[in-house]
């Protein structure tokens, strides 16, 4: 095939794929909350919906990713991946557009600008309720960075976009992890790998 013959089929399968998407047909992994019906578009799950509710319900009263994990470990709540609940997977959930009824294609790969499909399956939390976790997310992030010192606050740039990296704390009360990540590119590092790559260096 020509180049031209290539770029026509490349776009012929983007609109095809976009369409399919429009249609509530989402691919990859089912989130937790909703199931792939048999027309193969994501529909509520009645029996997981209501887990889904409480973790931002939980995040909207003050609770951390990591008090969230501990709250539903403790009460034996089954995980999507059956395993234990950790602040990575309260994390993924909280930042999931899904849940309002959106999907972001390209969310995780730095290599393609995300697209967002707006009101593509049925949604388990209302909007108003995800601009209410949006303004505690960057509530926590405030009066987390006020008792944390970031040795590479406002130093460092997204080397995919340049962008500079803002600064995020995680953990519990024992054992607390600090991070620079970028929105647009969504890529997250470690400072104690920042550190450590320093050293080395």
């Amino acid at each position: 095939l020509s180049q031209l013959e290539i770029e026509i089929v490349s776009e012929r399968t983007k609109f095809g794929l976009n369409g399919a998407i429009k249609a509530g047909h989402i691919p990859g992994k089912v989130p937790l909350g909703y199931y792939r019906d048999t027309d193969k578009t994501l529909k509520v799950d009645v029996t997981t919906k209501d887990i889904v509710l409480r973790i931002f319900e939980l995040y909207l009263e003050g609770k951390s990713y990591q008090a969230i994990s501990n709250i539903l470990n403790e009460e034996k709540v089954l995980s999507p991946n059956n395993k234990k609940w950790c602040d990575s997977t309260i994390d993924r959930i909280i930042n999931n557009k899904i849940y309002m009824g959106d999907y972001e294609r390209y969310k995780y790969d730095n290599t393609k600008e995300t697209e967002l499909f707006i009101d593509v399956v049925p949604p388990i939390i209302t909007r108003a309720m995800w601009e209410e976790v949006q303004k505690q997310k960057e509530k926590n992030q405030r009066s987390y960075c006020r008792n944390r010192v970031y040795i590479f606050f406002q130093k460092l740039v997204c080397p995919t976009c340049g962008k500079i990296m803002t600064c995020k704390g995680a953990g519990g009360k024992k054992a607390k992890y600090m991070y620079y990540f970028c929105d647009n590119c969504n890529l997250y590092y470690n400072e104690a790998e920042i550190e450590d790559c320093l050293i080395d260096y």
